[in-house]
C-alpha cells in the first residue's frame, strides 16, 4: 500500500513540475495505446480505445469552442455514470473549461443548489433525468443552455429547452482543438 501511495505521490510530483496537464498526458497515452481500451462500459458490453476516446472528446471540445466557452467556464455533467461523460469531461478539459460533475441522484433544491453553486453557463444532463431537469427547468437560469444526450422525443426538448448534444457531436470535427490549456495540476 506504501509502496503504491509513494509512487502515485512521485509522479504527480513530477507532472507538476513539468507542467503537465490531463489532456496533454492523455494525448501521450493516445499516442502510445491508441488501440488498447480505454473505457468498458460493463452495462453494455460497449468498449472505447484510446484513439476513439480522443476522437469523441476532441468532438467535444470543438462544440465547447463553438459555444464560446473559454478556460475557466463551468458546465455542469448531470447523467449517469458512461464512457460519453468521461469524453464530455476530457473535451472540456481540452480547451480548459470545468466540469462540474453533479450526482445524478439529486433532485429539486439539491439539483438546483449544486447546478447554481457551480457556475455553470450550460447543463448537460442525460435523457434518463429528464423528469429530474424537469422538476427545476422553471428555476434555472434563462441564460443557462441545456443540451440533452440520449434518445428524448422533440416535444420533450422543447418543454425543457434543450438542444440534442449527440447529433451535434456527430457532426463536429474530430481533429485536435485548435488551441492548448496551461491550465495544470495547481
Amino acid at each position: 500500500g506504501l509502496y503504491v501511495l509513494l509512487r502515485v505521490k512521485l509522479a504527480l510530483w513530477h507532472h507538476i513540475r513539468n507542467r503537465n496537464t490531463i489532456p496533454s498526458i492523455f494525448a501521450k497515452t493516445v499516442a502510445k495505446h491508441p488501440d488498447k481500451p480505454a473505457l468498458v462500459y460493463e452495462a453494455t458490453g460497449e468498449t472505447w480505445t484510446f484513439s476513439q476516446l480522443d476522437q469523441i472528446s476532441n468532438a467535444v471540445a470543438h462544440w465547447a469552442l463553438s459555444q464560446g466557452w473559454t478556460s475557466g467556464d463551468v458546465v455542469a455533467l448531470f447523467m449517469e455514470s458512461r464512457p460519453l461523460q468521461v469524453a464530455l469531461w476530457l473535451g472540456l478539459a481540452k480547451v480548459g473549461v470545468e466540469a462540474a460533475l453533479i450526482n445524478f441522484n439529486l433532485r429539486r433544491d439539491s439539483l438546483l443548489h449544486c447546478v447554481g453553486v457551480s457556475a455553470s453557463r450550460a447543463l448537460v444532463f442525460g435523457a434518463e433525468l429528464a423528469d429530474a431537469v424537469s422538476e427545476v427547468s422553471s428555476s434555472l437560469s434563462e441564460s443557462m443552455v441545456r443540451f440533452s444526450t440520449g434518445d428524448l422525443r422533440p416535444d420533450q426538448m422543447a418543454a425543457l429547452n434543450c438542444h440534442p448534444l449527440d447529433s451535434i457531436l456527430a457532426s463536429a470535427p474530430r481533429h485536435p482543438p485548435p488551441c492548448t490549456v496551461s491550465k495544470g495540476f495547481n
